[in-house]
C-alpha cells in the first residue's frame, strides 16, 4: 500500500507540473526581474457602497423615479427667432417724400426711395452699422422688432422712414444633427415652431430602421437619449429645439455585462431602453444549478443619492450626487422570480452571480479525486 501512495504522489507531482502552461503568479512577483512599484499614499478612499436587498418594491421605486424625473427634455415651447453674431443681414432703407428724391441713375425724381445696405455680419459684440445713424446693436432681437427699432431711429433724420431687414445668412443660431441622418451638418434656426422631427427630416432623414436608433439630444452642457420610435409615438416627446442644440441619431446598442456562475459570461446587447433581468437571464442561459449561488445574484449599479434615499440606504456616509449600490437578489426566495421580471437592467449594469460554497468544496474533491484517486488505481492496475 505505501507503494500505492508513494507512486500517487509521483503522479500528483507530475499531473502539477504538467498542467502549468506558462510561469506561475509566485515566480513573476517573486522574479529578481520585477522592480517593485512603490505607490506613494492613495489620493482615492477605498470604494464604498450600499448593499440593497431586492425585492419588488425596490424595482417599483426605480421605476417611479425615473417617471418622475422624466428620462428626456422637457419642451420648452416655441422659440424666438433672434439675430445673432455672426448672422449675415440685407437691411433696405425706404422712404417717402411729396416732394421727391432725384434718383441720379435714372435722372429722374420719385416720392419713393430705396436704398439697399451692403450685406454686412453682425459683429463679434452684436453690432451693425447703419448709416446715417451709425452702430446699433442688432443681437438679441427679432426681425419686425429690428426693424421697428430702425424706424425710429431713423425717422429722426429722414422723412417717414421704412427698413427691411433679412437675414441672408444663418451662422449664429444653428441646429446640429449627426449621426445615420442623410446630410448631417448644422441647420439654421430659422423658426421657432422647428422640432426634433422636424430637424432630422431636414436632415434627409434616417439611413437605417427607425427601431434600433436613439436620438441622443445635447443641451446647455446636458446630453439625453431617447428611442427615436418614442418621439413618433409620442408628440409630447418631439420637444422644440433652440439655437446650438446639437442632435445625434445613433444606434441603440446598450449592454449589460455578465460574469461569474452563469451559463455564459459575456456583453448583452438590447435595443431598448431598459430589459427585465428575467431577459437577461434567459438569454445567457440562466444561472448553473450545481456552480452558482442561488442567494448570490448581484448588479452593480450607480445609484442617485435621492433615489438611494428612498431605496433606505444611509447617504451621510457616501460623497458626490451618486451612490455605488449593489442590488442583491436572492432567487431561493417563491417571489423572487416576480422581482427578476419586474427589475430592469440599465445600460452600463454590470451582472454577477456568485459560486456556491458546495461548488467550491466540489471542485476541491474533484481535484483530489483526479490526481490521487486516479494514480492510485493506476498503481494498483501496475501491480
Amino acid at each position: 500500500m505505501n507503494k500505492n501512495w508513494a507512486v500517487s504522489a509521483l503522479a500528483l507531482s507530475a499531473l502539477v507540473s504538467c498542467t502549468t502552461a506558462g510561469p506561475r503568479a509566485g515566480d513573476i512577483v517573486s522574479s529578481s526581474n520585477a522592480v517593485v512599484a512603490r505607490q506613494a499614499a492613495p489620493s482615492i478612499a477605498p470604494t464604498k457602497f450600499a448593499l440593497v436587498e431586492a425585492d419588488r418594491n425596490v424595482a417599483f421605486t426605480w421605476r417611479q423615479y425615473e417617471n418622475t424625473r422624466g428620462a428626456f427634455f422637457k419642451d420648452p415651447g416655441p422659440g424666438r427667432v433672434t439675430v445673432q453674431s455672426g448672422d449675415l443681414l440685407s437691411i433696405s432703407l425706404v422712404s417717402i417724400n411729396e416732394m421727391g428724391f432725384v434718383d441720379f441713375t435714372t435722372n429722374s425724381v420719385s416720392p419713393v426711395s430705396n436704398i439697399s445696405l451692403p450685406p454686412q455680419r453682425v459683429t463679434e459684440i452684436g453690432t451693425i452699422n447703419v448709416p446715417p445713424i451709425g452702430r446699433v446693436r442688432a443681437q438679441g432681437r427679432t426681425v419686425p422688432s429690428l426693424e421697428s427699432f430702425l424706424d425710429d431711429r431713423l425717422s429722426e433724420v429722414l422723412v417717414d422712414p421704412s427698413v427691411v431687414v433679412e437675414i441672408v445668412q444663418r451662422n449664429g443660431a444653428l441646429v446640429s444633427v449627426v449621426g445615420q441622418v442623410g446630410s448631417p451638418g448644422s441647420y439654421a434656426y430659422s423658426s421657432g415652431d422647428t422640432r426634433i422631427l422636424d430637424l432630422i427630416n431636414l436632415a434627409g432623414g434616417t439611413s437605417s430602421d427607425i427601431p434600433g436608433l436613439e436620438v441622443m439630444m445635447s443641451r446647455h452642457g446636458e446630453t439625453k437619449r431617447i428611442a427615436l420610435s418614442d418621439l413618433y409615438n409620442d408628440d409630447k416627446l418631439n420637444i422644440h429645439v433652440r439655437p446650438r442644440d446639437v442632435i445625434a441619431v445613433v444606434p441603440r446598442n446598450n449592454s449589460v455585462v455578465v460574469l461569474g456562475a452563469t451559463g455564459a459570461n459575456e456583453e448583452v446587447t438590447f435595443n431598448s431602453e431598459t430589459m427585465p433581468l428575467a431577459n437577461v437571464l434567459g438569454q445567457i442561459g440562466g444561472i448553473e444549478n450545481r456552480r452558482a449561488d442561488p442567494k448570490g445574484l448581484f448588479i452593480y449599479r450607480p445609484t442617485p443619492r435621492t433615489l438611494a434615499q428612498m431605496l433606505g440606504v444611509d447617504t451621510r456616509s457616501f460623497p458626490g450626487e451618486e451612490i455605488l449600490a449593489v442590488y442583491r437578489f436572492d432567487l431561493t426566495q417563491p417571489e423572487a422570480f416576480f422581482t427578476v421580471s419586474e427589475f430592469e437592467v440599465r445600460h452600463g449594469d454590470l451582472l454577477y452571480v456568485a459560486n456556491s460554497r458546495y461548488e467550491e468544496v466540489d471542485a476541491a474533491l474533484d481535484i483530489f479525486a483526479d490526481a490521487v484517486l486516479r494514480p492510485v488505481q493506476i498503481a494498483a492496475a501496475l501491480d
